[in-house]
């Protein structure tokens, strides 16, 4: 007699879909707050290909929470990129753009902790890094060489069916982060369409060896733009690592006269950089289509979306993988909250609120920098656009002006890209201030497990906010400055940059946002604050 054998069942509380950046950064702050956590990733090896580079300074600041900031560092280039604009790679350039506008250059921590500049690290760099972190939690689980079959939301759990080596397996999971690229089979399963232009532009990604960046630019961080119809066309000649790797990106003329499987690409990138002789040992070719979309919608149910299955952008200003990777330091304190009980499954309904009017923003400027750039047919690159290079507002500057937050005063008006200017508004990142005198430990760093409520010592509105929270099992930590205070040195610096007057308390996110600001004069101000952030009740 025949007996049917069920496959293996293995219950978690968030399993996550895809092992990428944004889902493996998904995992690290999970494991932090305690979640049983397992990724699932259909690879078993890295891609050969770099794709991301640009590590944004809030994404830095979200590394520095996950305490990998010198690991990223060390896997990435050497200071700040530079771009020069030419013809090909051996004559005058006719630009060149730096990345120090800033107010003391790109090294500035007046701002935030990390530098403002972008960081140079390859994905392929990136991602062990993240897999290390990850592992190194107790309550996350990564299964390479699995892959999903079919995602089913009961209601009551998400059932995925799983195929490895090992066999097939079901998971059921309270909740699913579907961060499995693009071309998502979540977000299709689910019919989840999107709003924007699917396909932009089909370019090529050329990936070599040769040491031209350093030996014409003086700086392995350099980008080469290139603009001459009469040879490759518009193309970005970009660096992957100290290794010599460099990747030849966009839409090479080429590509319009012949079959993608009949070009020679070492003549091309020869011709292109302007001397036949140039050594050059092509690793890999491939085409890949730039997208500008946002999903309709980043949740159904018990299953959320992240990173490229709810967003693409065109790739010049790095900001993609940016947005997706605060996609999730936005839903990961949630979802813990959610499932440690004391925040309600509403909660979850202001990730999409609080987190797609930033994408469509960042997307809108990515379009504008990829105009700029790579212009048309005929004219060929148009003009370096600041923005592209310079943008902390974009970085550090966004805001939620609904969603868990109590009291936003400026509702969808957005914010400036290329400036920054820190108030300590509801909805924003709340603003950097050393508290030490050696300038290693930020406010920043008081955020990421809980609640955090800032105010001067013997605030009646602070103490008002954490008898609150207790009375509502809300995890807080409160934090004082001033006259036996827990910062007494920072005191003036704190009220400066945060604006603070009298005794006003500061609650913030454990994302770093700025849930409310108290001053003790409005009425039921403390409990709209605490049920707005605990997803009990809509924020005023």
């Amino acid at each position: 007699m025949n007996q049917r054998h069920e496959p293996a069942k293995r219950n978690v509380d968030v399993l996550i879909i895809g092992a990428g950046p944004v889902g493996l950064s998904a995992a690290i702050l999970l494991g932090r707050f305690g979640v049983d956590t397992l990724v699932v990733e259909r690879r078993t090896e890295r891609s050969r290909h770099p794709r991301s580079r640009a590590v944004s300074c809030r994404t830095m600041e979200v590394f520095r929470e996950l305490g990998v900031t010198e690991e990223v560092r060390a896997a990435a280039l050497p200071g700040g990129p530079r771009r020069l604009l030419g013809s090909d790679a051996v004559s005058p350039w006719r630009s060149v753009v730096t990345s120090d506008a800033h107010a003391d250059g790109p090294s500035d921590t007046r701002l935030g902790p990390e530098t403002l500049d972008v960081v140079l690290c390859s994905q392929d760099a990136l991602e062990p890094i993240l897999v290390d972190a990850a592992q190194a939690e107790d309550t996350v689980t990564i299964d390479f060489g699995s892959t999903v079959s079919t995602v089913n939301d009961t209601g009551a759990e998400v059932l995925v069916s799983i195929t490895s080596d090992k066999g097939q397996e079901v998971v059921a999971a309270k909740y699913v982060i579907a961060a499995d690229g693009a071309a998502s089979q979540v977000r299709t399963a689910l019919g989840i369409g999107t709003t924007g232009d699917q396909d932009l532009q089909t370019a090529v990604s050329v990936l070599f060896r040769s040491p031209v960046i350093q030996r014409r630019t003086g700086d392995p961080s350099s980008f080469i733009y290139l603009d001459n119809p009469d040879t490759i066309g518009a193309v970005v000649i970009a660096p992957v690592d100290a290794t010599d790797r460099v990747a030849m990106l966009g839409r090479p003329l080429v590509m319009d006269r012949m079959p993608f499987e009949d070009i020679d690409w070492t003549t091309e990138i020869r011709d292109a950089i302007g001397d036949p002789d140039e050594s050059v040992e092509v690793m890999d070719a491939r085409t890949w289509t730039v997208g500008a979309w946002v999903a309709d919608r980043y949740q159904s149910g018990r299953i959320l979306l992240a990173g490229d299955a709810v967003h693409v952008m065109p790739p010049y200003g790095g900001f993609n993988q940016n947005t997706g990777i605060q996609d999730v330091h936005n839903v990961a304190w949630k979802l813990a909250a959610v499932l440690k009980g004391w925040a309600d499954p509403a909660l979850l309904d202001t990730y999409e609120v609080e987190r797609r009017p930033v994408a469509v923003f960042n997307m809108a400027e990515a379009v504008r920098n990829f105009r700029s750039i790579v212009g048309n047919a005929e004219e060929g690159p148009r003009s370096f656009r600041p923005e592209n290079f310079v943008h902390p507002g974009l970085d550090i500057g966004f805001r939620y002006d609904r969603g868990a937050v109590a009291g936003a005063t400026s509702p969808d008006s957005g914010w400036p890209v290329g400036t920054f200017t820190p108030t300590a508004a509801v909805g924003e990142r709340a603003p950097h201030v050393w508290l030490n005198a050696e300038g290693t430990v930020s406010t920043l760093d008081l955020f990421g497990r809980e609640l955090t409520i800032l105010a001067r010592s013997g605030s009646e509105p602070a103490l008002e906010a954490a008898q609150r929270a207790d009375s509502l099992g809300i995890p807080h930590r409160s934090v004082t400055f001033g006259h036996l205070g827990d910062f007494v040195g920072a005191e003036a610096e704190w009220a400066a940059a945060y604006r603070v007057i009298g005794d006003e308390a500061i609650l913030v996110r454990p994302d770093g946002h700025v849930l409310a600001r108290l001053d003790g004069n409005e009425p039921g101000a403390v409990d709209r604050a605490l049920l707005a952030y605990a997803g009990r009740s809509a924020a005023p």
